[in-house]
């Protein structure tokens, strides 16, 4: 800004104070939040539903949400949200409200300023591959004959991360279950992380994500007399965690609750794998939740470190397994960490990793791979299949 005269330099002054005292980012944002109805509260619907969409629309801006803002009557009244890039809502406007099967649907836009200061990692998609889901309580499947509820909300879950290919390359869906059990996982069990690391190898994934789904139980409605009458509330809890394969630790663990009205009859034997079911007020709600989940998976790895895996020694280089699906570009520099594990005094194999020196560049980019090249005198040979390259 050029203030030309002596008059002008006061006006100017100040307007130069107020343009550096705007936000850096500043914008509307539209979003869609969803919630059960159950006994016919409307409001307290509402409630849910606006704190969905609020939640999407941040996430949207480049927010990563932590803890959600409690609502009351429709407004915000308790700041309650922790944003990494420090986004704040100013305001939001209700353009559009439904109801579909009990359950509420809304649309709103919100003002949010936010420092769009996105990290280095965060353009990246991670590679992520998820097991089937376990079953705690299998003999709550059989009233409706969900017995296929695992595969079917595993494989769902997996699709909608694969949709979101800006955050995620989805390698692999493992429709098994393992011997590894996340709820009795001690932390730092060397056996577990060795199996993590494993499974993450041989799928060429960082991440990988196991779950369950702990509770699929009907509560009956009404009273003794009037219960017959009215719809069950069938509850729906899953719990997912998030791994690093390079190291085998728990990163995360979520847990995800929901409910609605279970609208069929008591004979019914609806399935799993059917329009029925997914469109029903249940599956509506089943499927929030795992919208949900995409949506935390999304954030957590925002601004993880990218690691590739050495796989192969190509003559111009290291051909590491992350690619132009992971968003990759040429001129991306990395670091070689070479792989030095050991066997300890008590049999256990301990991983350690010596970096490098130098940087390497990416000088050719494949789908789910690249090429890197030494920037030094660093002789490329000494790199070994299983070595990490870490991204600058």
């Amino acid at each position: 800004m050029v203030c030309l005269t002596k008059g002008f330099a006061m006006k100017c002054s100040l307007l130069l104070i107020l343009l550096l005292a705007l936000p850096s980012q500043a914008a509307w944002y539209q979003a869609k939040g969803s919630a059960a109805i159950i006994n016919g509260d409307d409001a307290y619907a509402r409630e849910q539903a606006t704190r969905d969409a609020l939640r999407q629309a941040l996430l949207d801006s480049g927010a990563s949400v932590s803890s959600l803002q409690q609502l009351e009557n429709g407004s915000v009244t308790q700041d309650r949200f922790q944003i990494r890039s420090g986004g704040e809502i100013h305001q939001y406007q209700l353009l559009r409200e439904e109801v579909r099967n009990n359950r509420l649907y809304i649309t709103l836009r919100a003002d949010i300023r936010a420092e769009r200061q996105l990290c280095p990692s965060q353009r990246y998609a991670k590679d992520l591959t998820l097991v089937r889901l376990r079953l705690r309580n299998p003999e709550q499947t059989s009233y409706g004959g969900l017995d296929d509820l695992p595969p079917s909300v595993s494989r769902r879950l997996f699709e909608k991360i694969a949709s979101h290919d800006q955050q995620f390359v989805a390698r692999r869906w493992i429709d098994e279950n393992l011997r590894i059990d996340p709820l009795y996982m001690q932390q730092g069990d060397r056996n577990d992380m060795e199996e993590i690391k494993a499974l993450s190898q041989r799928t060429g994934s960082q991440y990988v994500v196991l779950g369950s789904i702990d509770d699929v139980s009907l509560e009956p409605q009404g009273n003794q007399l009037t219960s017959w009458l009215q719809d069950p509330l069938r509850h729906f809890t899953m719990q997912l965690y998030l791994f690093d394969g390079v190291n085998g630790a728990l990163v995360s663990r979520h847990e995800y609750q929901g409910g609605a009205l279970w609208s069929f009859g008591k004979r019914d034997r609806v399935g799993t794998t059917n329009s029925l079911f997914w469109e029903s007020g249940y599956g509506q709600e089943v499927d929030h939740q795992l919208d949900r989940a995409v949506q935390d998976l999304a954030g957590e790895l925002a601004c993880a470190q990218v690691t590739a895996r050495v796989i192969a020694q190509n003559e111009r280089g290291p051909h590491i397994n992350l690619g132009r699906r992971n968003g990759v570009k040429l001129g991306d520099q990395f670091r070689i960490q070479h792989r030095a594990d050991f066997v300890d005094a008590f049999g256990d194999t301990r991983s350690m990793r010596n970096p490098a020196s130098g940087l390497f560049e990416v000088v050719q980019v494949l789908e789910d791979g690249a090429i890197l090249r030494t920037q030094n005198r660093y002789e490329p040979l000494n790199i070994q299949i299983g070595d990490l390259a870490i991204l600058e």
